[in-house]
């Protein structure tokens, strides 16, 4: 549960400007150099695991999540790369009786359109996450816009090939739909809905063996995940993400040559807003 809600988190924390015309909207990501945006992100599920012990009936017990995101534009490059830098502190989690992390960072770069060329400085998440690619994440989960003007109601469809542990070719998709243009404290709001899956195949994180030493393990994730993507877009920040996801959790262990499968399902819900007191601007 951990690893869902900071992937969701580390999607939210992207925001988009779209550009008003006569003929519609065109949806691009803006950012000058220097833009700081903060943000704060609860998260609260639901897990439900095998029971290890003598009943044999599955466990439920229910999490939260707090954290603060903040997103710095650390350079926009002469071919309108953006180079961004997403730094998230945990501030509660009732999922873990262990204190949360310090301070995670990443390091980004971006085309205005939001395909994500590069996922740089994720060693200090590996203890959290696993052995995950980022980058099949974010291609995944992130929207690329069209290269067109948009009106209400038009759509697009994302689709992506990932690579599983056992070689196979997976492929997962993600719809967003322009749903609607309004109003929020005086300003006009993009709002975008998407619906999507994502999959992700991940090494066994570090005390996540079941006290096997050196067992051969793989885990793999799948999500379902859906919301809306509230942006005041002539400002073009993002002012609130909400998401329900649903994933579930495989993991296999080798016990001699007999594989040994566990699966935990988690249902969770999540929102992101601006903190509108700290705005936008340098630091």
């Amino acid at each position: 549960m951990n690893r869902l809600a900071w992937l969701c988190a580390a999607l939210a924390a992207l925001g988009c400007g779209v550009d008003e015309g006569a003929e519609g909207v065109r949806l691009r990501f803006s950012y000058a150099e220097g833009d700081t945006l903060r943000y704060a992100y609860h998260a609260s599920g639901h897990v439900t695991a095998p029971d290890t012990g003598a009943a044999g009936e599955p466990a439920e017990r229910s999490y939260e999540k707090r954290m603060r995101i903040e997103l710095v534009a650390a350079e926009v490059t002469p071919r309108e790369r953006y180079l961004l830098r997403m730094t998230y502190r945990p501030v509660a989690d009732s999922a873990s009786e262990r204190h949360p992390p310090g301070p995670i960072s990443f390091r980004l770069e971006m085309t205005p359109r939001g395909r994500v060329l590069d996922v740089r400085g994720v060693e200090a998440a590996r203890p959290l996450f696993g052995d995950v690619d980022f980058q099949s994440y974010f291609e995944q989960a992130q929207p690329v816009f069209p290269d067109r003007p948009m009106e209400v109601g038009d759509s697009w469809t994302q689709e992506t090939k990932v690579l599983g542990p056992d070689e196979e070719t997976v492929s997962t998709s993600s719809t967003y739909v322009l749903k609607e243009l309004t109003g929020s404290s005086g300003e006009p709001v993009a709002v975008i809905a998407f619906d999507g899956d994502i999959y992700l195949p991940v090494s066994d994180p570090a005390g996540e063996r079941d006290g096997v030493e050196d067992a051969p393990v793989s885990l793999e994730q799948r999500m379902r995940v859906r919301g809306e993507i509230h942006f005041a877009h002539r400002r073009g920040v993002v002012l609130r993400v909400e998401s329900d996801a649903d994933a579930t959790m495989t993991k296999v262990r080798l016990d001699g040559d007999r594989p040994v499968r566990r699966v935990v399902k988690i249902r969770e819900e999540s929102e992101m807003r601006l903190l509108e007191d700290e705005g936008r601007g340098g630091t």
